[in-house]
């Protein structure tokens, strides 16, 4: 379960929905999706991906959005890499914060300036393909103000 530090105030579910829509046409590897129920204060959009970095052969997006356009993008695959984009208030971090691979432990600030739902979508999955394309997460957080 993916959680928001703060007042980052109730999950968004028609913006998750557009989220799941433009994973859905703009990325072939997606293999799965579920988005909950409406109501459930904990929702989260989880889409799983059909390949992943190193011998990983797959891996899957734990996405959060709020109504007051707060976010989190979680990436992990079984064979340990996890990385998240996130916009929210943390006092260790700037709002718009990056947790690089491979355990998401460091935070530093993210390549992702813009904020309106679209526009992330797009830019995380240009900064994960790109890195996918690669074989190398280390380069996920290295564009430069995508998309």
């Amino acid at each position: 379960m993916s959680y928001l530090a703060g007042n980052t105030g109730p999950i968004d579910y028609d913006a998750l929905q557009r989220v799941r829509d433009l994973f859905l046409e703009h990325e072939p590897l997606v293999t799965h999706h579920d988005l909950g129920d409406r109501l459930d204060p904990q929702l989260e959009l989880a889409i799983s991906v059909d390949e992943g970095f190193g011998d990983s052969p797959r891996g899957r997006f734990d996405i959060v959005w709020t109504e007051r356009d707060y976010y989190h993008f979680h990436y992990t695959e079984a064979d340990g890499i996890d990385f998240r984009f996130d916009r929210h208030p943390e006092p260790h971090a700037p709002e718009k914060h990056f947790h690089e691979p491979p355990s998401a432990d460091r935070r530093v600030a993210s390549c992702i300036e813009v904020e309106q739902v679209e526009i992330v979508t797009r830019a995380v999955l240009k900064c994960w393909r790109t890195a996918l394309n690669r074989d190398d997460p280390s380069l996920v957080n290295t564009q430069s103000n995508p998309p």
